[in-house]
């Protein structure tokens, strides 16, 4: 606010001292700079502006992202190892419910099991929506002032109003921007959850991750860099679901004013809408264990299997534990998002 205020004084001096070189018969020089003074404080405000824009929005996504996730974490643990039932790798346990899933975790593995893989998971969200909201925001400026010029000069409360095709492609393309970033993390998160049944039940505790680090070099050694990104098609696909998300976000906030409302709901929607998805890539991420079955190559050939083992039902086991981590957590994320957001109206 004080560069703001500061800036005009300066620029409308300029712009007068050229006007009084003009007026005394004087070249059109004193003009020009003055013009030239100007643009450049613009220049140099705008800059400020959208810096100040882009780090509130990414600190807004961070610290969001990182605290829902945290808080939620062991209700995500119980859904990845639900999502594999069907086509286990390794010594995987079968569980009947998600009332058995959390019975057999405490009597087996005790509370800790519950938080395997916490902190790339707590990474990855951080990092991802940190990625995701200011891009998501700078491609939908970058769409305005490309394709609409005019826009510059209208109301902000039109500029912001939501326009689904727009949206739906500038959310799309952070989405994959993020994933591309975040992919190898959510790797580890996944197998760290899924190894703690594997050392329950007696496995060779040689060939276990030990941490996230290990389990990146681990990886490394055993399955080269394209071990990390392995399922990396479902995961491109899946940017679908932020895209979503964020979407019918902006879409149901125009006509709800409940931030805890529209993110409920457009959260339900996404999840409903790619959750089938989620599935293959949780089989597909699995760790590849020798003597045991093996997750077929490819995300067609591993719903082929889903379908052959289970039909539908296959696609959407562990939904329960999604709706109940992800719905609360959505708006959590939204919550905090939109109050640290607020604090800054220059980040809009």
């Amino acid at each position: 606010e004080q560069s703001a205020a500061a800036t005009p004084p300066m620029s409308l001096g300029s712009i007068e001292d050229g006007s009084r070189t003009e007026a005394a018969g004087g070249e059109a020089v004193g003009v020009g700079s003055g013009a030239s003074s100007s643009s450049w404080s613009a220049v140099a405000l705008a800059r400020r502006t959208v810096d100040r824009s882009i780090g509130v929005q990414l600190a807004a996504g961070f610290v969001a992202g990182a605290l829902q996730t945290a808080f939620w974490h062991p209700l995500d643990v119980i859904k990845t190892r639900l999502q594999v039932q069907d086509v286990r790798a390794g010594h995987t346990p079968p569980y009947r419910s998600l009332r058995d899933a959390v019975v057999t975790m405490v009597r087996v593995e005790g509370v800790r099991s519950f938080y395997q893989g916490v902190t790339p998971g707590i990474a990855g969200s951080a990092v991802g929506w940190g990625v995701h909201m200011p891009l998501y925001n700078a491609f939908k400026k970058a769409f305005d002032d490309g394709c609409h010029p005019s826009s510059s000069s209208s109301s902000p409360r039109e500029r912001k109003a939501p326009r689904l095709g727009r949206d739906l492609m500038c959310s799309l393309a952070s989405g994959s921007c993020a994933t591309l970033c975040v992919h190898p993390i959510y790797l580890v998160k996944t197998r760290l959850q899924l190894q703690a049944a594997t050392i329950a039940t007696g496995a060779t505790s040689a060939r276990q991750y030990q941490g996230p680090l290990h389990a990146v070099s681990s990886i490394l050694r055993e399955e080269g860099a394209i071990g990390l990104y392995r399922g990396f098609g479902p995961s491109i696909l899946l940017s679908s679901h932020g895209a979503v998300l964020v979407v019918a976000y902006d879409q149901l906030k125009a006509v709800i004013p409940s931030t805890m409302v529209a993110s409920a709901l457009a959260k339900i929607f996404a999840c409903m809408s790619t959750y089938p998805v989620q599935v293959v890539r949780s089989v597909m991420q699995q760790r590849p264990v020798q003597g045991h079955s093996v997750v077929p190559e490819g995300a067609w050939a591993v719903a082929g299997q889903l379908w052959r083992s289970a039909g539908i039902r296959a696609f959407y086991r562990g939904l329960s534990a999604q709706m109940l981590r992800t719905v609360p957590q959505a708006v959590c994320f939204f919550s905090i998002y939109e109050v640290i957001v607020e604090r800054f109206p220059d980040a809009r």
